[in-house]
């Protein structure tokens, strides 16, 4: 049976040792090369090709997103999956919008990190529950602003994004490049859709579906 070769960009060295001896001590997994830094692993791994990719994300000279975005131009089909920390959606969703097919917490337990390598190898996204919960969340709260977004023009939405911000009438009005009375007008047509009676409502209803 042919081993799912894996590559490890990890500048600490007892956590990158611990999983290549962790790897290699089952049938399934082989570590074929392991990166303290993202020159070593533009140099090295490109070369080794392994299936599967673990990166870390605070690494010395640039971030494992940097890493991602430079590796992956050279292995298109190796799966990098993040193994970090890091747990803020920002860090998140920037891995994922790089290339990073998973996001794993290091505190992930031995026999689930061999799953994610493996489920990674097969095509999956795997991710720690507390990543995929946060992912859920935060398409959730987008698919709120759609619903909001969708019930008004763009420019109503634009004077909903300025009276959020505490500007009064006349300051919209200056800065869209429009009169007063017609900030007005569209505040009216902004209460009527929303169902709401005053700007501290609307704003409210704004926030809420932020």
């Amino acid at each position: 049976m042919n081993k799912i070769t894996v590559g490890i960009v990890e500048d600490n060295f007892e956590v990158s040792q611990s999983l290549e001896l962790l790897l290699n001590s089952t049938d399934e997994y082989l570590c074929i090369g392991t990166c303290p830094n993202t020159v070593t692993a533009l140099e090295t791994l490109p070369g080794l090709n392994p299936d599967v990719i673990l990166m870390d994300i605070n690494l010395p000279d640039e971030s494992g997103i940097e890493c991602i975005k430079k590796l992956k131009p050279h292995l298109q089909q190796t799966q990098i999956v993040m193994l970090t920390m890091y747990e803020d959606s920002e860090k998140v969703f920037e891995a994922l919008a790089s290339g990073a097919i998973g996001y794993l917490l290091k505190r992930t337990t031995k026999e689930n990190l061999l799953s994610a390598i493996k489920e990674a190898h097969n095509g999956g996204s795997p991710m720690s529950m507390e990543i995929a919960r946060m992912v859920v969340k935060s398409f959730a709260s987008v698919q709120k602003v759609n619903e909001v977004k969708a019930m008004l023009t763009e420019r109503e939405w634009e004077i909903l994004e300025h009276l959020a911000k505490g500007k009064r009438y006349k300051e919209i009005a200056a800065s869209l490049f429009i009169g007063t009375e017609t900030v007005r007008s569209h505040l009216r047509n902004i209460y009527e859709k929303l169902q709401v009676r005053s700007s501290t409502e609307a704003v409210l209803k704004y926030l809420d579906n932020k």
